[in-house]
């Protein structure tokens, strides 16, 4: 029963150990064209490329609800007074109208948002920062595939080395708990040609190391068990 319960372990390993490989690979090569796209963006002229991305928002006033009769002249007279007096900004942008349109009782408006530009320049800069986000995700999957491995070679699942596999799993992934909100902030700031800075804490990654470091020590205290089972017999 015992050496059934091993086989399934290292055959569990042995199957996380390919995925996890798997995972490197595509990570890896994801981690070679952020870098060459960076590398190519950096040697095209700056002034050559200026990407602008626009969001548009629209809103309804429905006089229905009111009581209210909208007339053909109430209606002209709405919308230019609308287009004249409208004035609103996103986050110190002013939002431009695109369209006044009043039809069947509703005074319907579109508005433009510019929300941000960003050059070629600013393009290499946001690739090196996703290359960063990525050579992360390649470290954490490196101790995954540790562990993996540790559990395709083991006698049993509360060796020494299985445990020791498993806390340095729980360390990497620390940085995780305020890495992804910096590269956020960076991005952001990149994007919108100012400084944008918001660092928060993941709670989910924390607890996922808190869980991680109880298995550790779950295991830990297996190992015990076991060793003190091993010298009684």
């Amino acid at each position: 029963m015992k050496e059934e319960a091993i086989k399934k372990i290292n055959k569990i390993g042995k199957v996380s150990s390919v995925f996890a490989l798997i995972g490197k690979i595509v990570v890896g090569m994801s981690m070679v064209l952020l870098l060459i796209a960076a590398v190519v963006c950096f040697f095209v002229p700056e002034d050559l490329m200026t990407i602008t991305v626009d969001e548009k928002v629209g809103f309804i006033l429905d006089f229905d609800p009111m009581g209210e009769q909208v007339t053909d002249k109430d209606a002209e007279e709405m919308k230019r007074a609308f287009e004249e007096s409208f004035e609103a900004e996103v986050a110190g942008e002013e939002v431009q109208i695109e369209e006044v349109v009043v039809a069947d009782n509703k005074l319907q408006a579109n508005t433009v948002v510019p929300t941000y530009s960003f050059t070629v320049r600013d393009l290499t800069w946001l690739m090196l920062v996703l290359a960063l986000n990525v050579t992360m995700i390649m470290i954490t999957l490196c101790f995954i595939s540790a562990l993996c491995k540790a559990f395709r070679d083991c006698e049993s699942p509360f060796e020494e080395n299985v445990v020791k596999k498993m806390r340095n799993l729980a360390y990497s992934l620390i940085p995780w708990a305020v890495f992804s909100s910096i590269t956020n902030s960076v991005a952001n700031s990149l994007l919108q040609n100012k400084v944008s800075l918001n660092l928060t804490v993941d709670l989910g990654v924390i607890m996922i190391v808190l869980v991680v470091f109880l298995m550790v020590h779950i295991f830990k205290y297996g190992a015990m068990l076991q060793q003190e089972s091993d010298e009684t017999l």
